[in-house]
């Protein structure tokens, strides 16, 4: 994502805590909703150059719980 997001654009991943088992990381298994919060925003901090990285949750009260983890490719950064 970083490389084709525009210099100043914002990255936005959003995801609830239903995963098919076989698919996720081994440590998605073993974490509950505040550790995959961590998980996501740890790929942003060390990857890349992201900065201002924030994490929400954005659920409604009704069904799943639901969260995204936002970042922003600096301004200034030149590809």
């Amino acid at each position: 994502m970083f490389r084709v997001l525009k210099p100043g654009g914002k990255a936005i991943m959003s995801f609830s805590n239903r995963c098919f088992p076989t698919k996720a990381i081994a440590m998605w298994s073993q974490t509950d909703d505040s550790g995959h919060i961590w998980i996501v925003g740890s790929y942003f901090k060390y990857s890349a150059g992201w900065t201002d990285i924030k994490a929400f949750d954005i659920s409604s009260g009704k069904g799943d719980p639901m969260f995204v983890v936002t970042a922003t490719k600096p301004a200034d950064h030149i590809d």
